[in-house]
């Protein structure tokens, strides 16, 4: 619009002194021809601006069609990058994220504590009766167990918390500025949910979990801290199922500790050695 305008005054303003030229150049009295040239020049500055003005309309118009057509595909980009990102990110069958942006998160948590008094705890769950369902009643009633338990572990997590589907029957938790202790009221919770679940009308089959936790203690590995939880989990599974076991967690010793252990294991050989 501001270049319509300009334009159009400069068009004006070089009429103008166009005129003025022709009064400075023309012999007094001529009236007539003054009328006619004044005329003529005023039609000469009015069909060019029609013309522009026509023009820059159009480009106008074929600009917001642009503009539109440009906004549209950035919609349609965005709904396509966020149905990718989460094809990506989110197991198909439960809804729940997948393993490897389970990792990725807990990488940002480990970030975050280390810098500062940020503490959180993982769990890793198991359906104990996933594979009887599987056996008894078919793959589509134990696909029904882990839709309903997944929905379970949601419904009792905060939007802070993250579960992830770790494996046919297995899921991760990682639970933002939770203690252990809250972590074993959270499943308890979860566990009396649980076992509300009905396979097929087959009342003798209860479902349960079991679960294994563990916090970040500041020098453990991604990879550390979900082993540990699942060493955890085994430890529950062992003592008989449907119970929440926590990772004995032991810090690694210095290398003045590694040192001074290994001058007394070498004391005790040389003593073995006199006495023998």
């Amino acid at each position: 619009m501001r270049q319509k305008s300009r334009i159009f005054l400069l068009l004006g303003a070089n009429t103008i002194v166009l005129y003025g030229l022709v009064l400075f150049l023309l012999p007094e009295g001529n009236t007539q021809q003054l009328v006619v040239i004044g005329i003529a020049m005023a039609l000469m500055m009015v069909a060019p601006n029609l013309i522009i003005n026509r023009a820059l309309n159009s480009i106008e118009q074929e600009l917001e069609h642009a503009t539109g057509e440009l906004n549209a595909t950035r919609e349609e980009l965005e709904r396509v990058k966020a149905k990718f990102s989460s094809i990506t990110t989110l197991d198909e069958l439960t809804g729940c994220y997948n393993e490897s942006h389970f990792r990725e998160v807990l990488n940002q948590h480990r970030g975050m504590s280390e810098r500062g008094s940020y503490y959180f705890t993982i769990a890793v769950l198991q359906v104990d009766q996933f594979n009887s369902v599987v056996d008894k009643h078919g793959l589509g009633s134990g696909n029904e167990v882990l839709q309903l338990f997944s929905r379970i572990v949601k419904a009792a997590l905060r939007d802070v918390d993250l579960v992830s589907r770790q494996g046919p029957d297995i899921f991760g938790l990682l639970l933002s500025g939770a203690t252990e202790d809250d972590a074993v009221m959270i499943i308890n919770r979860i566990s009396q949910l649980i076992i509300q679940i009905a396979v097929s009308d087959d009342e003798e089959l209860k479902i349960t979990t079991s679960g294994g936790i563990t916090s970040f203690h500041g020098t453990e590995s991604s990879d550390e801290l979900i082993a540990n939880a699942e060493k955890a989990l085994e430890f529950a599974v062992e003592q008989g199922r449907d119970r929440v076991a926590g990772f004995l967690y032991q810090p690694p010793k210095s290398e003045e500790e590694s040192d001074s252990e290994d001058s007394e294991l070498t004391e005790k050989a040389e003593e073995g050695g006199d006495q023998a």
